[in-house]
C-alpha cells in the first residue's frame, strides 16, 4: 500500500463525503513536511470536515476505548446512546455493536494512535512515543484538542487540551528541530488551514493563544 494514500475502503468513504461537500471552500496550504494538524470536534461535524478538507493522509489521535471493539460497544451503549444522544434500550442493543464495528474498522485502517485519559493517564507516554515515531516516518498527525467535543457553537475561544505539546519536546530531543503545529478552523462553509505554529518553552502561553485563536476563528 502506498504510505501516502489511505486504504481503498477509506478512500471510498472520503470520495463520497467530498462529493457531498463539494461546495466547501478550503483556504490555506498544508506544509510540505510532516506536521500536526490541530482541530475542533464540533461534535462529529468537525471530524468529518477535517478529513474532507485536509487533502493529505493523516493519522488521528483517538480515545483508546474507541480503538477496541468491546470497549467501543460499551461506550456507545452506556454513553453515546444513553447520555449524549439518548435512545431506547432496543436501539442501544441493536446499534451499539454496529457502530462499534464500523468505528474500530476505520480506526485500524487510519492507523489511529490511542489516547489515554483519566485512570489510564499514566500510559500517555505511549501516545507521545507513537506520534513521534509516526512523524519521523513521514506521517501527518490529526488531533482534536477542544475539551468539550460536543460543542458546536461559533465563538472566539474555548478550552483545549494542552498535553499535545509533549510531542514536540520528545521530537526535538531526538531530532533537534521543532514540529509544525497547524491550527485548522472549520465550519459549515469551509476550512481555513493556518500557518504553522512552533512550540517555544519560553513563550508557551503565546503558543497556546495562537493555537486557540487559529481553531476558533474564521
Amino acid at each position: 500500500m502506498n504510505k501516502d494514500k489511505y486504504p481503498f475502503s477509506v478512500r471510498c468513504i472520503l470520495n463520497f463525503l467530498r462529493k457531498c461537500n463539494k461546495k466547501r471552500r478550503v483556504v490555506g496550504q498544508v506544509p510540505t513536511t510532516p506536521c500536526v494538524f490541530l482541530c475542533r470536534h464540533r461534535d462529529i461535524k468537525g471530524v468529518i470536515w477535517a478529513f474532507v478538507d485536509i487533502k493529505v493522509k493523516v493519522r488521528p489521535w483517538m480515545l483508546d476505548s474507541l480503538c477496541e471493539y468491546k470497549s467501543a460497544k460499551k461506550h456507545f451503549y452506556s454513553y453515546t446512546f444513553l447520555k449524549r444522544k439518548p435512545k431506547n434500550q432496543v436501539f442501544r442493543f441493536l446499534f451499539s455493536p454496529i457502530c462499534a464495528l464500523f468505528l474500530v474498522f476505520f480506526s485500524k485502517r487510519l492507523l489511529s494512535i490511542p489516547v489515554y485519559r483519566k485512570d489510564k493517564a499514566s500510559k500517555s507516554i505511549s501516545t507521545i512515543k507513537q506520534t513521534v515515531k509516526a512523524l519521523e516516518n513521514g506521517d501527518n498527525i490529526l488531533i482534536f484538542i477542544d475539551t468539550d467535543y460536543a460543542d458546536e457553537n461559533e465563538k472566539s475561544s474555548g478550552e483545549i487540551y494542552k498535553g499535545f505539546y509533549a510531542v514536540d519536546k520528545l521530537y526535538y530531543r531526538k531530532n533537534k528541530k521543532h514540529i509544525p503545529f497547524v491550527p485548522v478552523f472549520s465550519n459549515k462553509e469551509g476550512t481555513t488551514i493556518r500557518e504553522p505554529v512552533y512550540f517555544n518553552e519560553d513563550r508557551k502561553e503565546e503558543f497556546y493563544k495562537n493555537i486557540v485563536y487559529g481553531i476558533y476563528n474564521p
